[in-house]
């Protein structure tokens, strides 16, 4: 009796001990497939990545606005000799806006083992706007042998907004705007990987 017990023991506990093992090597199998997975992101979700960027243009864009005004003066001339009496001048006030950030269009989105990185290209001008309404004239003094024209009010207009870009540009627009930019990406990016994979870094470089 006894020594069938001790053989029926041995047995049982022999039997546990290799379920045991199984179960182990079961769940360390397991445990090493799931971490050896690479965790990348699809073609189509890389495609959706930048179609959702391309549609956020206007949330990397910055907005400088600001109020100008210039001088324009003009004489009738012959060779360096100005004319008498056909000096005119007038000032103009307006305001504009600078949108500057990045072409988001060119940005290179790529999908790296267990990183997304994205290059984004540099800050720049895109777009510069005078508001109409905000355009007035004033200290107009035309001469009767050569009135003020359209086109005069259009020349200087033009230097008056290169002028307030090269100002614009040399207090670090272009630094703010892609700052700002990639700050807005890393945000937009992030929330968007959190639904497609929370383990995926996300990496943003300046395009060079």
């Amino acid at each position: 009796m006894k020594q069938a017990l001790k053989t029926f023991l041995n047995y049982f506990f022999l039997l546990v001990g290799i379920l045991f093992f199984v179960a182990w090597i079961g769940w360390y199998g397991f445990n090493h497939f799931v971490h050896s997975i690479p965790n990348q992101v699809t073609d189509q979700e890389l495609v959706l990545i930048k179609n959702r960027l391309e549609d956020s243009q206007e949330l990397t864009t910055m907005k400088y606005h600001y109020t100008n005004m210039g001088k324009f003066e003009k004489h009738k001339t012959i060779k360096s000799w100005e004319i008498p009496f056909t000096e005119s001048e007038f000032m103009m006030t307006y305001s504009g806006i600078i949108h500057t950030g990045v072409e988001l269009g060119k940005i290179d989105v790529i999908s790296n083992e267990e990183k997304l990185v994205v290059k984004v290209p540099q800050a720049k001008i895109l777009a510069h706007e005078v508001e109409d309404d905000s355009i007035e004239i004033i200290d107009e003094e035309g001469s009767l042998f050569n009135p003020i024209k359209v086109d005069d009010v259009v020349s200087l207009q033009s230097d008056l907004k290169k002028e307030m870009e090269k100002q614009a540009l040399s207090k670090g627009l272009l630094k703010e705007a892609q700052n700002y930019s990639q700050s807005q990406i890393e945000k937009l990016l992030t929330d968007m990987l959190k639904t497609i994979d929370p383990e995926i870094q996300l990496i943003i470089e300046t395009a060079s």
